[in-house]
């Protein structure tokens, strides 16, 4: 595994690196997406159209899970409404039934009434009229429909009850009347009984007429002989009424003939228009032919279902269930497509080399053009040899042993062995993941960070070089304004003596800064050197805020200290814990306002003591969280800076206390102060 010193190295230098590392996996973070998209070239997939293909492909299954769940949602509107069609149908015919039997039963009641008068004529055919008179009332006396019995011997009417009223009719020879002799001779010719109608009657109005031939015995009763015909007049009107036919509530029934074959002939009740709206039609049998009773609601059968609000909605419902997943999983799919082919347009054309490893082995799966390049290998010869042979040192494991599924590692800072032997520095970071097959891989990404590293070292090597040749003549000319302004060397007028103050206010300042920037290198290079021993807690904040609370008193600024912590000793240089404490301390005090507190609070816990320096000054703009302990930042990046300083304090004092095994934190708020806390290890 890498050293402490090469961690720091990685991360002070890998920011760039992080950034597209994190933007891919946090994109591109499902790991089959990353195996699918690296199982096949992005040129074969340019060159096959499988891009265009994949695009119609899923605009045509959207289009067909869209038809499909139209047409089946128009299906079932449509059973629907037939279902509510079909029970409208049956409650119809269930009333029309009731209108065909009282119809059917009084028909069959009235003409049932005269069978007896005729078997009486049978019997009695030399009958006169007061005789037929006698015998018609008593039939008459119970049926309100029939408006008379007429019997008509040899085919002329001659006998007639009731007489009044119906003289006209009386001498009726049915064989010159041409509108009622096709009925008359079907009677005499068939030997039943015949209904006809209605019929426009002689003595006015219509009526129904049931016709029952006689037929007299001879005397050797050898062969009967025909007599004539006894008809029965049913008075339309009052026939529809005992029928129902005149109150049929919701419906509109319609009554018609039907031919000899059964086709059908005219519309003698109700409106003809009703035959031809899809009507429940029932068979009426009578004598001698057939009628057809039909029958629609009064308002024609309904254009929808009584429930076609709720059960659309429930549709909609339905179909929603069934679009929005589909139409979710295709546009997942076109997604996830899309971020396959960033992904491996990142891998293919990524300047940083990638890799896919195998978790268990270390060999290469999968690499791109940069690794190659970087390595100076040939992809044959990099895969058989794996990350191990390249990278790691001997006996040295991976970098993501004991690690899980979906965890990450690094960046880190390895020496890459290259083709031709020399090392090549290089951070590596990786993500584990697994394909679809469930094997163990690692997706690695490699920085060459060999110029990073150069530049570096060309920096500090510049900044010691002038710092160093800076700090000796500047020591010299310190010395001198020093000696100077106090006198040594004569009085001076006072303007010269101001221009002498400013002076080495500068020249102190230049000092300082030198240090802070020789005291960053030795940090960064590991010459700093560090006496680690047990001292007083409360002597070291004592020395640290006497030291510093001139500097408090020139910015008007109050020092208060509360020591929870009691007579606890740290582990500490007193030097560096000193300097630790004036870079605090000091900047607590610069961004206070004037009249303001600096409150210093030590506290201590089993293993370690907390040291909290909070100020009330402006708080830290939240863009500068990330980047408070770098090496020259400062919120106000201006060249203007109105409180001043070099930016490197706060990147010492994070080095110091690292070195001395110690770490700091800071919490802010805008407008309201910031506190840094510090800790360092209690010593036994």
């Amino acid at each position: 595994m890498a050293t402490d010193r090469q961690r720091q190295a990685g991360q002070a230098g890998s920011a760039e690196f992080w950034c597209c590392f994190n933007g891919a996996v946090t994109e591109h973070g499902i790991a089959t997406h990353f195996e699918r998209c690296i199982g096949a070239s992005a040129k074969d997939a340019e060159h096959s159209g499988g891009g265009y293909a994949v695009r119609a492909s899923l605009w045509a299954a959207r289009t067909c899970v869209i038809l499909a769940t139209l047409l089946g949602a128009y299906i079932l509107d449509r059973q629907n409404y037939q279902a509510f069609i079909d029970q409208e149908r049956v409650d119809v015919t269930r009333q029309l039934a009731v209108l065909r039997a009282r119809l059917e039963g009084s028909i069959n009641e009235n003409i049932q009434t005269i069978r007896g008068l005729v078997a009486v004529i049978a019997t009695e055919p030399a009958m006169d009229q007061p005789r037929f008179a006698e015998i018609a009332e008593v039939v008459l006396q119970d049926r309100q429909e029939l408006r008379n019995i007429a019997a008509a011997p040899d085919m002329v009417i001659r006998l007639m009850y009731p007489l009044a009223g119906n003289e006209e009719a009386v001498g009726l020879d049915y064989r010159s009347n041409a509108a009622q002799w096709p009925k008359v001779k079907q009677a005499a010719e068939s030997g039943h009984l015949v209904l006809a109608g209605p019929v426009n009657l002689v003595q006015g109005g219509q009526g129904f007429i049931g016709r029952v031939p006689v037929f007299s015995r001879s005397q050797d009763r050898v062969q009967d002989r025909f007599w004539g015909l006894v008809s029965a007049v049913i008075d339309v009107p009052a026939l529809y009424q005992v029928a129902g036919l005149n109150d049929v509530g919701e419906l509109r029934v319609a009554l018609r003939r039907t031919g000899d074959e059964g086709e059908p002939a005219e519309v003698f009740f109700g409106d003809a228009q009703i035959f031809a709206q899809s009507p429940t039609v029932l068979p009426v049998p009578v004598a001698g032919g057939l009628w057809e009773i039909a029958a629609v609601p009064s308002g024609g059968w309904p254009s929808q279902a009584d429930n076609v609000v709720k059960f659309r909605s429930l549709l909609v419902g339905a179909a929603s269930l069934i679009l929005l997943p589909g139409i979710w999983l295709t546009v997942s799919i076109q997604r996830a497509r899309t971020s396959q082919q960033r992904l491996q347009a990142l891998f293919e054309l990524s300047p940083m080399g990638m890799a896919l490893i195998d978790r268990r082995t270390g060999n290469f799966v999968q690499l791109n053009q940069a690794l190659l390049t970087m390595s100076g290998f040939a992809a044959s010869r990099l895969e058989t040899k794996g990350i191990g042979q390249i990278l790691l040192e001997p006996n040295q494991g991976y970098p993501w042993q004991g690690l899980r599924d979906g965890d990450r590692f690094g960046p880190l800072e390895f020496q890459c062995l290259r083709q031709r032997g020399e090392p090549l520095p290089v951070l590596l970071a990786g993500v584990l993941l697994r394909d679809a097959s469930g094997s163990k891989l690692v997706w690695a990404v490699v920085q060459d960070i060999a110029e990073q590293k150069r530049v570096e070292r060309m920096k500090s090597e510049f900044v010691a070089t002038v710092s160093h040749e800076l700090r000796t003549p500047l020591t010299s000319i310190a010395g001198a304004l020093k000696l100077i302004s106090e006198g040594l060397l004569g009085e001076l007028p006072e303007k010269a003596q101001q221009m002498v103050g400013i002076a080495q206010k500068n020249s102190e300042r230049l000092t300082h800064l030198i240090n802070d920037l020789l005291d960053m290198d030795k940090l960064i290079s590991g010459k700093m050197s560090f006496q680690v021993r047990a001292c007083p807690l409360a002597v070291l904040m004592k020395s640290s805020l006497n030291g510093i609370s001139a500097y408090a008193q020139d910015h008007d600024v109050v020092l208060k200290y509360d020591n929870q912590a009691g007579t606890v000793t740290v582990r500490t240089d007193e030097i560096r814990f000193q300097q630790v404490m004036d870079n605090l301390l000091s900047n607590a005090i610069k961004f206070s306002p004037a009249g303001g507190q600096v409150s210093v609070v030590a506290t201590q816990s089993d293993r370690e003591v907390q040291i909290a320096v909070c100020d009330q000054g402006p708080g830290i703009p939240e863009a500068f969280h990330g980047y408070i302990f770098e090496k020259f930042a400062q919120a106000d990046g201006s060249d203007r800076r109105v409180k001043g300083g070099t930016g490197l304090g706060l990147a010492i004092t994070r080095g110091l206390l690292q070195q001395m095994d110690g770490s700091i934190r800071f919490e802010t708020r805008a407008g309201e102060g910031t506190c840094f806390y510090i800790t360092l290890p209690k010593a036994p």
